[in-house]
């Protein structure tokens, strides 16, 4: 089934309009009348919809929205609209009652959603799961007692507890992220003191990470629960027991399909406490510590930062007010820091803006191109050529090899600019035809000097094969 087969298609459209606050505290309040009585009269949600929400009732402005001239004209009838607007977009549902009052029913699938808004909400940190705990005392009573249907009932629920666990974990890790993250974006020391001591310490570690390392371990119960696993898995009278147990209670169409059911379910729980402290929790400690050394980075940084600029001004301040010659030192430091007497204080006193000027328009400059001297071009090339020709190379080769007929990059002496240059023209030169040499490149390269080039061996070519 597709979303918007099983909700109204403009469901959420209250949520994209410009007074998507208002609606959404709309919501909230009849999350609350849905959760405060079984039966909720329509006139029960207008009183309080007025009551939680006059202040933004007042404040908002319905440009553009369907509201009518007589329910603009008020707080009651803004609130009526809010009713009607709701009703249309398909959050709730009217049915008529005996009396003929109006009463609010809420959609299986609207009161999912109003939950999750209230608990994004919520800022009040959770507590009491024990998921763990859980698991282990439900397996714990059944395995000690002799109540057939206490034992499938166990397993079904150790199922359901420990996929609740994963859901926990997986959420807890990503939710760590989330704060480091949070704390890339802070740029005050007080803004990451206070992400990190309340709300990472309250939300995350109090709230999930302690329990999952006291209260709720998973090393502590691990054995247990697998142990009572593995005895009802290996024992065929007991499995069988529970099968026609999960049959009359409909958690399958035939015997086998419960027997194979509770086999599978049973595995799975054995295996997640297998591999969860190896692939969730060791993965969200590493987590915690990696976003607890750069919280504390951060902090020192951002400290230090701030202490040496207030060191600094302190330190000037306090010279500048301790010397009776602070003319001179003022006159010494100003084109530095700009310090001016002020005779009263204001709020630039200290410090203020410096705004750029405006740009005025100034006659073009021409740029005269100078040209190229014949004579020094001509001097420029002759100097080229005999400096650097093919025979001035060739000599410069015979120098490297001298008698051995070999030579590597190490034995060059890479002492100049010159002899850096003669050892690429020497690369170059030695894939001719006609050259008197064999240049052979190796794999890596070669530094002296600040010079670097390639792995050479440079050999003659009547000792080649000899080399």
């Amino acid at each position: 089934m597709k979303l918007f087969e099983a909700l109204p298609k403009e469901l959420f459209s209250v949520l994209a309009s410009p007074n998507r606050e208002l609606y959404a505290d709309a919501l909230d309040v009849l999350y609350a009348a849905y959760q405060e009585k079984l039966k909720i009269p329509e006139e029960m949600l207008y009183s309080m919809l007025r009551s939680k929400l006059e202040q933004q009732l007042a404040d908002a402005n319905f440009e553009g929205e369907d509201i009518d001239e007589d329910e603009l004209r008020d707080i009651s009838g803004r609130a009526r609209f809010l009713i009607r607007k709701l009703w249309g977009k398909g959050w709730f549902e009217k049915e008529r009652g005996e009396n003929f009052k109006e009463y609010i029913t809420v959609p299986g699938y609207s009161s999912r959603l109003l939950e999750l808004f209230h608990q994004l909400r919520d800022d009040s940190p959770a507590r009491g799961y024990s998921y763990v705990f859980g698991t282990y005392s439900s397996l714990k009573v059944a395995y000690e007692g002799d109540n057939v249907y206490d034992k499938m009932a166990a397993v079904y629920s150790a199922y359901d507890n420990t996929r609740d666990l994963i859901k926990l974990l997986q959420m807890i890790y990503h939710n760590v992220k989330h704060f480091f993250q949070k704390q890339v974006e802070m740029h005050e020391v007080n803004e990451v003191l206070a992400s990190h001591f309340d709300d990472f310490g309250q939300r995350v570690v109090e709230a999930y990470i302690r329990p999952l390392k006291i209260k709720d371990s998973v090393p502590k119960y691990r054995v247990y629960i697998e142990r009572y696993l593995t005895d009802w898995a290996e024992d065929e009278s007991t499995l069988m027991a529970l099968a026609n147990a999960a049959l009359q209670d409909r958690r399958g169409a035939t015997l086998k399909a419960c027997r194979s059911d509770l086999l599978q379910k049973m595995f799975w729980v054995k295996d997640q406490y297998n591999s969860i402290e190896h692939e969730y929790l060791d993965e969200i400690d590493w987590q915690v510590r990696r976003y607890t050394r750069a919280t504390t980075q951060k902090i020192e940084n951002l400290t230090n930062h701030d202490q040496n600029i207030r060191g600094n001004l302190n330190y000037l301040l306090q010279a500048l007010s301790r010397n009776r010659r602070a003319t001179d030192l003022v006159e010494q430091i100003q084109p530095v820091f700009q310090l001016h007497e002020q005779s009263f204080l204001s709020e630039r006193s200290l410090w203020y803006r410096r705004r750029p000027g405006k740009r005025t328009r100034s006659a073009p400059v021409l740029i005269e191109e100078t040209p190229v001297d014949a004579m020094a071009s001509a001097q420029a090339m002759r100097l080229l050529n005999t400096e650097y020709d093919r025979v001035a190379v060739a000599a410069y080769v015979e120098q490297w090899l001298a008698a051995s007929g070999i030579c590597y990059s190490k034995d060059m002496n890479l002492d100049n600019d010159k002899a850096y240059v003669m050892s690429l023209l020497a690369v170059l030169a030695g894939h001719r035809s006609d050259a008197a040499y064999q240049i052979e490149v190796l794999d890596g390269s070669f530094t002296e000097n600040g010079y670097t080039i390639p792995q050479l061996v440079i050999t003659r070519k009547e000792d080649k094969s000899e080399s």
